[in-house]
């Protein structure tokens, strides 16, 4: 944000990253550019409320220190909580931007659609829903990652002409990468065979981004007689991250009789990341069929495209609009979600052709260079001057 004029501070959440593990954590942290500062007390509140309380009194010492224009607070809404009430001790104005849908996220979480139906009915859920809506009707602005999430969020109560949509972004730099996969596979010492075409993700595995579904697709590819020798013989799959579903998707690839084209590295370092997606012939996101992938955008497919690889989709609103250019053009495959015989027919479609994976891949580097962070930022500096606007509007009929 400061090449666009703006400078900004960063508070986490009381207890971060402490919570987490990392007990050796500094006060503040330099990431970016961006400094972050900790909130951090002797003694950790004991409640939710207490914690709140803390993390509102440190940011009140950081708006005497820093003295802003306007408080931003992102997803969830215990951090609106506290930018509402340091803006009703201080008269700035505070902006909510919401980039994801909390008790989606939650629910979609649940392994089985039996437990998922539970928690969508559940008065979690509903509680959680209505304080996000709530909250976001009360800011002076709301900023989300699209317009589905939008659309979401009018549905909620939040008025259309508060709202900016701001997709994800991506770095600069990261277009003016050239590695080819060959080279990137060789700096990360990937061990598969010069001439293999690889599919495959670096996400957090969580059962709703439908890894599942790729290794069933692959698994229909390598032993189906209607596929090519060739497109066989070359195809492998490397999966990077972690989380929940790592252990199941370790034992799928080995129930499936794949083990040996599946490559899963774990968690890979944060430097690292770019290296793994480019050591890709393609890029896979093939989310589930759920509301949380019905609305929120991955951040994952524009930097992928930034990277000038090829991206398959699940064929979802939220994702359609992520890979959709200015000019109403898809710029990635689409495959039906949660369906491998769709998926495996897009992967070996461009499996079978360089042209139409080169093609594919320069529509989606166009995109992405319409989306680099430093455009982004214009629109938050809009929803800025709209909070401002909103503020001292409510301050005048106030008299």
């Amino acid at each position: 944000m400061s090449e666009a004029g703006i400078d900004s501070v960063a508070l986490t959440r009381t207890g971060y990253p402490v919570m987490v593990g990392k007990f050796w954590a500094k006060d503040e942290d330099l990431v970016d550019g961006i400094r972050y500062t900790r909130c951090l007390p002797g003694r950790l509140g004991e409640t939710p409320e207490s914690r709140l309380e803390q993390e509102v009194a440190r940011a009140m010492e950081l708006v005497d220190e820093f003295d802003p224009h306007v408080l931003h607070a992102t997803t969830d809404y215990r951090n609106a909580l506290v930018a509402q009430a340091v803006s009703a001790e201080t008269g700035i104005p505070w902006v909510f931007e919401v980039r994801g849908l909390m008790e989606q996220t939650w629910i979609a979480s649940h392994r089985t659609p039996t437990s998922r139906e539970a928690a969508s009915a559940s008065q979690k859920a509903s509680l959680v829903s209505a304080r996000e809506g709530e909250l976001a009707a009360q800011a002076g602005a709301v900023i989300t990652l699209s317009q589905t999430m939008a659309d979401e969020l009018e549905r909620r109560g939040v008025d259309a002409g508060v709202i900016t949509v701001v997709p994800n972004g991506v770095e600069k730099s990261l277009l003016d990468q050239d590695l080819t996969p060959q080279g990137a596979r060789n700096r990360l010492g990937l061990d598969v065979p010069p001439d293999a075409f690889v599919v495959g993700a670096v996400s957090a595995l969580v059962p709703y981004e439908g890894h599942d579904v790729l290794l069933h697709a692959v698994s229909e590819i390598l032993h189906s007689s209607h596929v090519s020798q060739v497109v066989r013989d070359r195809l492998h799959v490397v999966i990077a991250g972690d989380g929940t579903a790592a252990p199941s998707l370790i034992a799928l690839a080995a129930e499936l009789g794949i083990q040996d084209r599946v490559i899963m590295p774990g968690r890979v370092p944060r430097e690292e990341a770019k290296f793994w997606v480019q050591a890709l012939d393609v890029v896979v996101v093939p989310r589930l069929d759920l509301d949380v992938s019905r609305a929120v955008t991955p951040q994952k497919p524009v930097e992928a495209m930034a990277l000038g690889r090829p991206v398959v989709v699940s064929d979802l609103p939220a994702l359609r609009e992520c890979v959709t250019n200015s000019r109403g053009q898809i710029c990635a495959t689409l495959a039906p979600a949660g369906d491998p015989s769709g998926l495996a027919q897009a992967i070996v479609d461009l499996a079978d052709s360089d042209r139409r994976r080169a093609a594919l891949a320069d529509r989606a580097h166009q995109l992405a260079s319409e989306r680099t962070w430093l455009s982004m930022v214009r629109r938050y500096v809009a929803a800025y001057d709209r909070a401002q606007w909103e503020c001292r509007e409510g301050a005048v009929g106030g008299d």
